[in-house]
Order: structure tokens, then C-alpha cells, then sequence
């Protein structure tokens, strides 16, 4: 990626104007314990770099406006990508998470490294300069893979893509790409997506239940993305480890409809369906809801986050509709009355959240402080 050389100073600065949006000198100085000099130096830098832009904001009265910073949307850029069974989303992503660009994929051939691997190629090579990215401002690419991981994140245990199985992941994507490379579990990917650029943003502290192939989700700490001793926090399908009996996952939904002969045979299928006029995907929603109250009742007692959030591979109109079914008298049920409930509510950004949480993994660690303020 770039050569940025980056004071923790600095970093901290632009993990408080990715936080609220935009701030002022004072107000970073306020935060930080910083004096007002010091701060005014930092974003000198800041901006000197490209990183932030000045924005002057009236304030109604006389003398000079109030001058805010913001992160330079322009200044990083990277490429996310996720797949399903025979789909591959793929994006050119700003550091900031803006979508610039997405496309989907259809897979020639299922899940070779080869074939992603090109397809990947081919996107950056026809993106870049279309939407005037510079190489020098191209990060990397960000790859969100269905599945548990089974050593030092870089193996994984792909039920549902037996070709990836036992591949050193991370050698091998990295050996068919000429940019740096940055692997995560779908559902780590989707909350990292939706902390950075979608409904996890306003929260410090929440889980994100991701509906792919499987179940799965994240956890998001104080804005940090938690992933336990081998990256599979938040496997939040261990209560339904029964792939042939009915359980609230993705295959589940799609196996179901086609039973009642209706064409899903990947979630992009999904797009041209209504709750309101498709029973069989009614049905599915308020029997997933009923298997999800006690898991998810679980996951807010032990975690105790600010919120929980519903995504992954179902389109927003889906998982929209289906909240109410899910945040009902069942979820904490035996206490709301007497203890705090989180708030459960709908992704933000959809099926397109991998994409840009796997596109964000490019900048996590190499541009923002690992310590909170």
C-alpha cells in the first residue's frame, strides 16, 4: 500500500474524525489532552499528507468561520470482494467505505483460485483509471471467505466450498495478486462493514448476526473487531449444527423456497422476491425468527452490546421485513422489563457489507490506532 509514515498521534486524530464525521482543532485537542498548538501541528500534517481536507462551517457570527476537518474520501482506496455459490460482489471501495463501483460476478468456474483470482485482476485493471484512482492511492484487495478458519487464519474449514479446503489462503491469493492481500471470515468482514459505513457506526458495542450459506456474525468491542484465539468469534451457528435439518441460515432459505418450485439457486435469486407476496418466504422468516429468539436472548446477556445487528447475504427489503418477526416478545423475554435490551435492528448495507467490510480490513491496522481514547 501507499508508504504513509504515521505518528500514533495521528492516528488517533483520524480515528476521531472517523468517528464522529468531521471535528474541530479544539475539539480533537479536548479529546486527545492534547494543546491546541499540538493539534493544530497534527493536522497540519494530516492535511499536508492528503488525508483530511479543511472545511469551513458558518457559524452566524462575525469573524473567520469555524474550520472543520474530514477524512479525504479521494485520498485511499482498495477493492473488497465476497462470493456465494456461483456469484462473486466485488467493489472499489474508499478508505472511507463509499462504494465507488460493485459489480457481479457470475463464476465460470466454481471457486478456482485461478478464476477468482482473475476476475479480481480484471476489475482492478478496468476500474482504476475509469474512476480516477491512481495506483499510488491502491491499497490492496480485502477477501471475505465463507467459512471457519482452522489455522492461524489462513486455512479454513469451507463446507460449502469443499475447493478452498485446507488452502493456505493468504499464500495463495497473494501469489496471484500483485497487491497485498487481507483475508477474513464473511461475518468478521460484513461487521466491520456495517462499524465503519452502516448501522454499527452510531455504536461502540454491538454483534452482528450475518445470514449467509451459514450462520454466522462478528463482534464489534469499543469500535475493534474482536475475533477470538483463531479469528471464528462470532460462529453463532454452533446452536444448529445439523446442515440437513431446518435451521435460520441462507442454504436453509434457499433449499426451502425451492421445494415450493420457485428458482433460488443463489441469494441473488432473492432480489426479485416480496415478503408480501411469496408465502413460502413468509413462512421461512417467522419460523428462522422463532429458532433465533433464544440464541440471540443469549448473545445480549453475555455480551451485553449496545445493539444487535441482522445482515449478511438477504437484500435489505428481506431483512427489513423480517425484524418484526425477530425482535418480538421472545427476544429476552424473561427479563426485558427488569435489565437494558439492545436494540435489534436491520443492516444498513445489505448483501453488500462483505464487500465493503473485506475492502476496510486494507486499512484497519495500518492506518488507525490500536489504542482507544
Amino acid at each position: 500500500m501507499p508508504h504513509l509514515e504515521l505518528s500514533n498521534s495521528e492516528r488517533l486524530i483520524l480515528e476521531i474524525v472517523r468517528r464522529e464525521k468531521s471535528s474541530t482543532r479544539v475539539e480533537v485537542a479536548k479529546r486527545l489532552n492534547f494543546s491546541k498548538v499540538q493539534a493544530t501541528n497534527l493536522t497540519k500534517a494530516l492535511l499536508d499528507k492528503k488525508l483530511v481536507v479543511d472545511q469551513a462551517a458558518p457559524t452566524g457570527a462575525r469573524g473567520q468561520p469555524v474550520k472543520t476537518i474530514r477524512l479525504n474520501a479521494n485520498a485511499l482506496y482498495s477493492v473488497g470482494v465476497t462470493f456465494t455459490g456461483a456469484y462473486m460482489e466485488i467493489a472499489l471501495v474508499d478508505w472511507t467505505g463509499g462504494i465507488r463501483v460493485s459489480e457481479s460476478v457470475k463464476l465460470k468456474s466454481q471457486h478456482s483460485l485461478d478464476a477468482l483470482c482473475q476476475s479480481i485482476s480484471a476489475f482492478i485493471e478496468q476500474q482504476l483509471k475509469p474512476n480516477s484512482v491512481a495506483r499510488k492511492k491502491f491499497c490492496g484487495v480485502g477477501i471475505s471467505i465463507p467459512g471457519d478458519f482452522t489455522y492461524a487464519r489462513r486455512k479454513m474449514n469451507a463446507v460449502y466450498f469443499p475447493e478452498l479446503e485446507d488452502v493456505d489462503l493468504l499464500s495463495a491469493f497473494t501469489s496471484r495478486l500483485d497487491y497485498p492481500v487481507y483475508i477474513e471470515n464473511d461475518g468478521t468482514c460484513a461487521a466491520w462493514g456495517e462499524s465503519v459505513a452502516g448501522a454499527g457506526n452510531a455504536f461502540d458495542h454491538f454483534v452482528f448476526v450475518h445470514i449467509g450459506h451459514g450462520i454466522g456474525g462478528g463482534i464489534i468491542i469499543d469500535r475493534r473487531v474482536y475475533r477470538g484465539r483463531n479469528g471464528n468469534a462470532g460462529a453463532f451457528g454452533a446452536p444448529f449444527p445439523h446442515l440437513d435439518k431446518s435451521r435460520p441460515s441462507g442454504a436453509d432459505l434457499l433449499k426451502t423456497l425451492r421445494s415450493h418450485g420457485i428458482q433460488a439457486d443463489d441469494f441473488a435469486d432473492l432480489r426479485d422476491l416480496s415478503v408480501d407476496t411469496c408465502e413460502p418466504l413468509k413462512s421461512w422468516l417467522q419460523r428462522a425468527a422463532d429458532q433465533l429468539a433464544q440464541p440471540l436472548t443469549v448473545l445480549a446477556r453475555a455480551l451485553d452490546p449496545q445493539a444487535i445487528i441482522i445482515g449478511g447475504r438477504l437484500p435489505l427489503d428481506i431483512l427489513q421485513a423480517w425484524l418484526p418477526y425477530i425482535n418480538n416478545d421472545g427476544f429476552c423475554q424473561f427479563d426485558k422489563h427488569k435489565l437494558p435490551v439492545p436494540e435489534l435492528i436491520a443492516s444498513e448495507l445489505g448483501d453488500l457489507g462483505g464487500v465493503v467490510g473485506a475492502s476496510q480490513l486494507c486499512f484497519e491496522h495500518s492506518l488507525f490506532a490500536r489504542k482507544t481514547f
